[in-house]
C-alpha cells in the first residue's frame, strides 16, 4: 500500500493538445536528466517534434534515457531510434520480440507505462502515448486521454521507480 505524499501540485492535462506543449517545454528547460517511458512511440508530427526537442537536450548534454515498448513501438521505424542514440540519447526496447509462435505465457508481457520525469522536479503520468490525438484508424475520433503534470515530493519516489527499472532492463 502507498502512502499519501503531500506538499504536491498536479496539473489536469487533457490530450495531446495541452500533454505536448508541456512535455517539450519541460524537456526544453531540462538541465541534467530525462526518463521517459511509453508503450507507443510514433514517428508522426508530434513523435517528431518530441522526438526533435529530446535530441536537442541530448546535445546539449542533458542524459536521456529513453525505454519503449518492443510491441506498442514496434512500428518506429530502425532509423528513427538510429537517430535518437546518434544524438546520445540512451533507448532500450523492452521485450523487442514478439513471436506468436511461443507458448511462455510472459510472451505478453509489457511495459504499458507512459511517464516522464524531467531533472527530477516535473514529472507526467497518465494514459497518454507519443502519437498524435488524430493518429487514429478512424479519423473521426480523435483520442481522448488524460495526464498529470507533477511538482513536489511524490517526483523523489517517481524518479527512484524509474531508475530502478532502468537499471534493471540494462542487466538483462
Amino acid at each position: 500500500m502507498s502512502e499519501f505524499v503531500a506538499g504536491n501540485q498536479i496539473k489536469l492535462l487533457r490530450d495531446g493538445a495541452e500533454y505536448f506543449p508541456a512535455l517539450e517545454a519541460a524537456i526544453e528547460a531540462a538541465e541534467f536528466e530525462i526518463y521517459l517511458q511509453t508503450y507507443i512511440f510514433e514517428a508522426d508530427e508530434t513523435g517528431l517534434r518530441i522526438g526533435n526537442a529530446l535530441k536537442r537536450a541530448a546535445l546539449r548534454g542533458v542524459y536521456v534515457y529513453m525505454l519503449l515498448d518492443g510491441f506498442g513501438s514496434k512500428d518506429l521505424p530502425k532509423t528513427f531510434i538510429i537517430d535518437l542514440e546518434n544524438s546520445g540519447i540512451e533507448v532500450l526496447i523492452f521485450r523487442p520480440k514478439i513471436s506468436p509462435w511461443t507458448l511462455q505465457r510472459s510472451r505478453l508481457r509489457r511495459m504499458h507505462r507512459k511517464m516522464t520525469v524531467v531533472d527530477g522536479q516535473i514529472g507526467f503520468v497518465g494514459g497518454i502515448n507519443i502519437i498524435e490525438d488524430y493518429n487514429t484508424r478512424s479519423l473521426l475520433t480523435p483520442r481522448n486521454e488524460k495526464a498529470v503534470q507533477i511538482e513536489g515530493p511524490i517526483l523523489q519516489s517517481m524518479h527512484a521507480t524509474m531508475e530502478l527499472i532502468w537499471r534493471k532492463l540494462c542487466r538483462v
